[in-house]
């Protein structure tokens, strides 16, 4: 199905599906899949995220690997309960009528005969996608070792029976259930009869009303890794030797976008949710980049020395001027909280200072090329090229370059940098671009913003739309400060709750903004 483009769904309870992302020979990539969960993911999944999960594989149209190996049965049946009616349901609006195919393996777990206190939701969820699917493109196929425990209701609706050697008397029973159901042409007899004398690794298939098949078949080893191999004594474990490649980035990214687009809805429990997905997913080793020698153009030492000295020159006083500013401002807003107006007052902004001269790219070398940097690291290296002379923190950066700070992407994309020689940090945490980051975007250089309103700007595209309305509004009412609640009412946003926190908290992080106890003020940077 996977080769054929089918979107395939796998839950695997037991961490043994992963194999199909490996090669078993070296010889192919595996197939497309992204696998979540299990010590094999690609991604952390939780047990709290299934309705999250169906979102994402519905309106992205992946295939994925559930695997629940390392969650607890309760959690498992959990997030089964949820991943399952959050799919049926979804699938059933137009726009998203397009095949899926669904594979439960251990079915069993799922949708059992016997239905305990607190399972009901899920073998109801499972039973509805089983029966009714169809109509919203749901294909199912359930796997079980033991057709006695399956729910008969479930196990009758299947159309294709994929028996192996079944030994069991109670097992034995429950097939011929499903024999009496669609057994027209009296073929019961020669199928039970070699039911418990298979050969390993052959198998009944039988689909008398929709394939119209009634055939013993050896099947073939499979192609990709064979993840789900017992052990042997004596015997080295074989492991996969090439990984299908999957745009794993991108899958964050909308993993992501569908969890603040639900948390909108509910956010109590969606902020639980996204604070333990971060964790889980900065917990994990960020992968490790290619090691390559490359030749870095040298620029000629004596014009180096003096577009430093030109920098240090200009970055006195405009730091001087920078904190005369604001201690003007705070004076103001302390004379306001006292009643008294002030006797002097900054009644419009300071005029922009000019930039700091920027190093004039050189033609780039023939070795430069060599240099070959991802789309994420040249936005990053571009940014700072554009508030050059002007240094930034992580968290500035990563808003600007659109990556999350925190994340294992963006500290791999400035590893890459700092290598390169384009980028240097401080010790005080400050990032800013060297001269051969220059060289090395040559005319791609960007423009300076020179006016506050372009600082502003540039800012206002790197946030997102509650981080605006905030800013905005802060803004307007420079150089006076709000209070949360006055700043809450004017963009519509609860100031006692989680997401008004979240924002307020990516503002002040990039020095967008100043917080002191309960008023708030854009802070005089941007002015500058």
């Amino acid at each position: 199905l996977l080769k054929a483009g089918m979107q395939v769904v796998v839950i695997d309870p037991l961490d043994v599906w992963w194999g199909l992302r490996a090669s078993a020979d070296g010889e192919g990539p595996g197939l497309p899949v992204v696998v979540l969960g299990g010590a094999h993911g690609d991604l952390p999944l939780d047990a709290t995220t299934g309705a999250l999960i169906a979102d994402l594989v519905v309106e992205e149209g992946i295939s994925v690997v559930l695997s629940l190996r390392h969650l607890s049965k309760s959690d498992q049946r959990r997030f089964v309960t949820d991943l399952a009616e959050r799919l049926y349901h979804r699938k059933g609006e137009d726009r998203y009528r397009q095949p899926m195919h669904l594979v439960i393996d251990e079915a069993d777990a799922f949708v059992p005969q016997k239905v305990y206190a607190g399972q009901e939701r899920m073998v109801g969820a499972i039973d509805d996608i089983v029966r009714r699917g169809r109509a919203s493109g749901i294909g199912v196929t359930l796997i079980t070792q033991r057709a006695a425990v399956i729910s008969k209701d479930v196990l009758t609706q299947t159309e294709v029976l994929v028996a192996l050697r079944t030994i069991s008397p109670q097992d034995r029973k429950a097939v011929e259930a499903w024999i009496e159901a669609h057994d027209a042409e009296g073929r019961r007899h020669e199928f039970m009869e070699s039911l418990a004398s298979l050969p390993v690794g052959t198998a009944w298939f039988w689909s008398p009303g929709w394939l119209d098949i009634f055939k013993r078949v050896q099947i073939r080893r499979r192609e990709t890794f064979d993840s789900s191999a017992t052990p042997k004594v004596g015997e080295t474990p074989r492991t996969p030797r090439q990984m299908a490649s999957i745009d794993l980035e991108r899958v964050r990214e909308r993993l992501q976008a569908v969890m603040e687009r639900v948390g909108r809805d509910d956010p109590k429990e969606l902020r639980r949710r996204i604070a333990e997905l971060e964790r889980q997913l900065a917990a994990r080793p960020a992968p490790q980049p290619v090691v390559e020698r490359v030749e870095v153009p040298v620029l000629d030492p004596s014009v180096v020395d003096k577009l430093r000295e030109v920098v240090e020159q200009l970055r006195g006083p405009v730091e001087a001027l920078n904190t005369a500013f604001a201690a003007l401002t705070d004076a103001a807003t302390r004379l306001e909280r006292a009643g008294t107006k002030p006797a002097v007052k900054p009644t419009t902004r300071p005029a922009s200072l000019p930039s700091a001269p920027r190093p004039a790219p050189e033609p780039a070398p023939a070795q430069n090329g060599a240099v070959s940097l991802r789309a994420g690291e040249r936005r990053m290296l571009a940014t700072l090229a554009r508030r050059h002379p002007l240094r930034l923190t992580r968290a500035q950066l990563g808003t600007l370059s659109g990556l999350t700070p925190s994340g294992g992407t963006f500290n791999t994309y400035l590893g890459v940098l700092k290598r390169h020689g384009f980028v240097t940090e401080g010790a005080d945490g400050l990032l800013e671009i060297t001269p051969a980051g220059f060289a090395h975007l040559g005319a791609d250089v960007p423009p300076a913003p020179s006016e506050p309103a372009e600082v502003l700007e540039m800012w206002r595209g790197a946030l997102r739309a509650g981080e605006r309305r905030m800013l905005d509004e802060l803004v307007a009412v420079y150089p006076r400060s709000l209070t949360r609640a006055e700043l809450g009412e004017k963009t519509g946003i609860v100031h006692t709750g989680g997401t008004f926190g979240t924002y307020l908290g990516v503002l002040r992080r990039n020095g967008l903004i100043e917080v002191d106890g309960e008023r708030v003020r854009a802070s005089a940077t941007l002015f500058m």
